[in-house]
C-alpha cells in the first residue's frame, strides 16, 4: 500500500494550507456578516452538485462504455491493482470516452460519486503501440487524485473562496498534478512509461511517439522565454510539460525506483 503523504509534492502542502487558512477566515467572515444565515447556503449548494451528478451520470452511461471485469478486463485489473495499492475500498467507475481528439484523461467527484474519464484518442495512442504501461501510468495518475484527496467536495468547498487570492488556485492546481505524476510513477515503479506517457499526451501523434527523443524534448525548456513562460505558469493548471517530466525524473532519481 503507498503511502500518498511521502509522494505529496511540496507545494501541494504549502499551497493548500494557505488556501485552508484563507478560506475558513472567508468562511467565518461571511457567517459573522450574514448571522449564521450562510448555512442555508449548504442546502442549494449540495442540491445543485446533486442533480448535476444525476446529469452527468445520464450523459456518460449514455454516452460511452464502461469498463468492467467483463469488459475491457485489461484495463479493469489495472483499476483494480492500482486502486488495492491506493486503499481505494470502492474504485471510481471509469470510462471510455469518445474524446473527438482530445488526448486526455480527467478524474471526477459528485459528493460520494467517483469517476475516471479516459478519452478513446488518449487510449489509442498508448495501445496501438502496445505501450500497456503507459496507460497503467496515466489511470494510475487519476486514481491518484482520488486517493490524494484533490476531488474530495466538502475539502473543495472549504477553499474555495481562496481562488479569490490571484493565481493561488492554479498554483494550488499545478502541484496537484505533481503529486498525481508520482504517484502514477510509483504504481507502475517504471520511470520510461511515466515519461514517454506525458511526452505522448504533449505529442498527441501515434506514428512518432515511439521515436521521441526524451532528452531532446526536455531541451526545449531552455527556448522557452523567462518572462512569457512566467506568464503562462502562473495562468495554467497544469505545469508545462517539459516541467513534469523533469520533475518526475528528479523524483525517480530521489526515491531510486528504477
Amino acid at each position: 500500500m503507498l503511502n500518498i503523504n511521502s509522494l505529496r509534492h511540496e507545494k501541494e502542502k504549502t499551497y493548500l494550507t494557505i488556501m485552508k487558512i484563507v478560506g475558513v477566515s472567508i468562511w467565518l467572515i461571511l457567517l459573522f456578516v450574514t448571522f449564521g444565515l450562510i448555512f442555508l447556503w449548504a442546502v442549494p449548494i449540495i442540491l445543485t452538485t446533486w442533480i448535476f451528478s444525476l446529469y452527468f451520470k445520464a450523459v456518460i452511461y449514455g454516452d460511452s462504455v464502461k469498463v468492467t471485469s467483463k469488459q475491457y478486463p485489461q484495463i479493469h485489473n489495472i483499476v483494480v491493482e492500482h486502486c488495492d495499492k491506493l486503499n481505494i475500498p470502492n474504485p471510481p467507475d471509469v470510462f471510455i470516452y469518445n474524446g473527438n481528439g482530445l488526448i486526455n484523461a480527467a478524474a471526477i467527484k459528485f459528493l460520494s460519486s467517483k469517476y475516471v474519464i479516459l478519452m478513446s484518442d488518449l487510449v489509442d495512442l498508448m495501445l496501438e503501440r502496445d505501450k500497456l504501461n503507459e496507460l497503467s501510468t496515466i489511470i494510475g495518475h487519476e486514481l491518484g487524485h482520488h486517493a490524494a484527496g484533490h476531488t474530495n467536495f466538502w475539502k473543495n468547498l472549504l477553499i474555495k473562496p481562496a481562488h479569490i487570492v490571484p493565481f493561488l488556485g492554479s498554483a494550488y492546481s499545478r502541484a496537484c498534478e505533481l503529486t498525481a505524476d508520482r504517484i502514477g510513477l510509483a504504481l507502475t515503479n517504471d520511470l520510461q512509461a511515466s515519461e514517454n506517457a506525458l511526452v505522448a499526451i504533449a505529442l498527441g501523434c501515434e506514428s512518432l511517439a515511439n521515436d521521441t527523443n526524451i532528452d531532446e524534448f526536455l531541451l526545449q525548456e531552455k527556448e522557452i522565454p523567462e518572462l512569457m513562460g512566467f506568464v503562462h505558469k502562473m495562468f495554467s493548471s497544469h505545469p508545462r510539460m517539459t516541467k513534469r517530466v523533469m520533475q518526475i525524473r528528479h523524483f525517480n532519481k530521489i526515491q531510486n525506483y528504477n
